[in-house]
């Protein structure tokens, strides 16, 4: 059973997605905060808006927590470090408002063109029906410019495209072959300031975009353009756009969003006569706030059962391939992971190299590497390894990671080979998935084999000579232990050997000793992998 807490408003949609899941248990959102940090203490998984703002002091009432989901695409109320630090992954939606945020862009455009808010206010305020003296301007054949061409920022360039509008973007990242293609000229800054009729918004926050538009690039602008930020009001210094209308260095704004939310009464920009000023409504439609609430919801559920992991932000899986095509080599890798961590000499490992080799593994190399060491790393301080905090804690424990060539004595398709470092000492292991889902272990160090890393097994290594697999057999049978496969591989006839032995249940510790005991026994180990 899965606790999953909602700890602000989601809609219907979500919750019935939720509700209707087997093995899960649904609760808040609750009206006081005291409710809320009591069910923190049981949830698996918890799913937020903007207001719940997820920090250290939240994660110490949610020793449970593994997956937090956030219903919208900012993740600026979350503390990824410190989620990441816990072992708890977050995704978030951030595909379901991109048609929501370009529509309400170009309806603030046209608003703004057309003096829309203007002259309703002189009807509804009874100034005479000013049709004579309220003069807009028209989109088609005027230039916009967009900084920032991502997802929202193509789609808003589409829509002023059918305006006839003329269309320039700004954004280091752009191909400008793919831009070109879709009508759109990838310009520097201060040329876009320059040549836009329209400036629109649509990067995200960080240092360098932090006031992209302060009294310096306001003054690079036409003194006819209009500014429209549907994005993010940090993008925006609000004092210089301030004087930059005062002073008509700029024709007006059209803003949804601003920094202080509700804004005082008196604020500048919201009583100026050449600005269009809504409260934050850029995604607010019934088919986002559907689309965000069942995808949402569908995400938590999916990670929770370990079925997928789409969109989370702090994991190393990528969109290019469908989860369901690679998880069967992630529980691959995960199982040489442990049993590395299992056989590996004591002292601490130093270093581990990984190498692929089959269609298409290339591609995978990163989330391979993590699987490795989830399954290798042992808890710190009791806190879970998982996909999300495993290279986080292996770079904390100064394990270095390398993609090499060469470990391999082994020659499978789809084949993943590992080596752990120690001071003193290596080892390699090398997996295959047959049947396109059964794990095989196929190399131990130079040594060939066909075996299952999976339940009750004894590793044995020992000097090959006739006899031994009988006394061991006859010693495993006197203590009731039953075999139920015994995979064996030597380098040479007479040398040194290893045998990977399942077993039916555990191994009494009486057992162990009478093998350990034997003449020809180098090292012998009891494994419980799960």
């Amino acid at each position: 059973m899965f606790n999953i807490l909602i700890a602000d408003h989601l809609d219907e949609s979500g919750l019935a997605l939720l509700a209707a899941a087997p093995n899960v248990n649904v609760q808040g959102p609750f009206e006081l905060q005291s409710e809320l940090e009591t069910a923190l203490s049981t949830t698996d998984a918890l799913i937020i808006r903007s207001e719940t703002v997820v920090d250290r002091a939240l994660l110490t009432l949610a020793p449970n927590l593994k997956v937090i989901g956030r219903a919208g695409a900012r993740l600026n109320n979350v503390d990824i470090e410190a989620v990441t630090a816990r072992g708890v992954m977050v995704c978030h939606v951030p595909d379901a408002h991109i048609e929501a945020v370009a529509e309400h862009t170009m309806a603030m455009l046209l608003a703004a063109a057309r003096r829309i808010p203007q002259a309703y206010h002189q009807l509804q305020t009874h100034q005479g029906w000013a049709r004579h003296t309220t003069l807009g301007f028209e989109l088609r054949g005027r230039t916009l410019g967009v900084i920032g061409y991502g997802r929202i920022g193509r789609r808003v360039t589409a829509l002023a495209s059918a305006f006839g509008m003329q269309l320039l973007a700004y954004d280091p990242s752009a191909d400008p072959d793919i831009a070109k293609a879709n009508g759109v000229t990838i310009v520097p800054l201060d040329e876009l300031l320059h040549r836009s009729d329209v400036v629109s918004l649509h990067v995200s926050v960080t240092p360098e975009t932090q006031h992209i538009i302060n009294a310096a690039t306001l003054a690079k602008m036409r003194p006819t353009a209009w500014l429209v930020n549907c994005s993010h009001a940090e993008l925006v210094d609000e004092t210089a756009l301030t004087q930059a209308l005062n002073n008509g260095s700029i024709a007006g704004a059209a803003l949804d969003t601003l920094t202080q939310e509700p804004p005082a009464p008196d604020h500048p920009l919201l009583q100026h006569p050449r600005t269009v000023i809504v409260p934050h409504l850029n995604q607010n439609t019934v088919e986002a706030r559907e689309h965000t609430s069942i995808t949402i919801a569908q995400q938590v559920l999916d990670a929770l059962e370990g079925r997928d992991y789409t969109n989370f932000v702090n994991l190393p899986f990528t969109t290019e391939t469908a989860y369901k095509h690679y998880q069967p080599y992630l529980l691959l890798a995960e199982k040489l992971g442990r049993l590395q961590g299992h056989l590996a000499n004591p002292a601490r490992i130093r270093k581990l190299e990984v190498e692929v080799q089959g269609e298409g593994l290339e591609k995978l190399i990163r989330p391979i590497a993590v699987a490795l060491l989830k399954g290798m790393l042992r808890p710190v301080d009791g806190v879970p390894i998982t996909y999300a905090n495993a290279p986080m804690i292996a770079h904390a424990q100064g394990i270095q990671m390398q993609q090499t060539l060469g470990l391999r004595v082994v020659d499978y398709p789809n084949l993943i080979s590992c080596r752990v470092h120690w001071d003193g000492g290596s080892q390699t292991l090398a997996g295959v998935l047959f049947a396109g889902d059964q794990v095989r272990l196929v190399q131990y160090g130079d040594i060939r084999i066909d075996a299952r890393p999976e339940g009750n097994i004894l590793f044995l290594e020992n000097h090959d000579r006739p006899g031994i697999i009988g006394e061991v057999g006859t010693i495993l049978g006197n203590h009731a232990v039953n075999i139920a496969g015994w995979r064996y591989g030597r380098n040479a006839a007479g040398d040194r050997s290893v045998s990977f032995i399942n077993l039916d249940s555990r191994c009494p510790q009486a057992a162990l000793t009478e093998v350990k005991a034997l003449e020809s026994v180098i090292e012998l180990r009891y494994l419980r992998l799960m």
